[in-house]
């Protein structure tokens, strides 16, 4: 599982900035749908933290720490809020 979780992560780093990339490119070239490129790439770099989260709050509970695996969860309830939040003003 850690050689999986490690490579999501890797990869969703990457595809995120190369999303940004790319979306700069286009950008520059004057193309109408840049800035959705640019979001799926912000959105690819937000989501990566999060999956890191969810794994360290599993790691916590596995070491049977609940209160701190508690308030990884939290953290990551708020975080996935805000992100909803931020994906529901840029779609309207």
């Amino acid at each position: 599982m850690r050689t999986s979780v490690a490579l999501v992560l890797s990869l969703g780093s990457k595809v995120g900035v190369a999303a940004c990339a790319v979306a700069t490119a286009l950008y520059a070239l004057g193309w109408s749908w840049a800035p959705e490129v640019a979001l799926g790439g912000v959105l690819v770099l937000f989501a990566t933290p999060l999956v890191r989260l969810a794994v360290v709050a599993r790691g916590f509970l596995a070491e049977r720490r609940p209160r701190v695996a508690l308030a990884a969860l939290a953290v990551l309830a708020a975080l996935l809020a805000v992100a909803v939040r931020a994906a529901l003003r840029a779609a309207l």
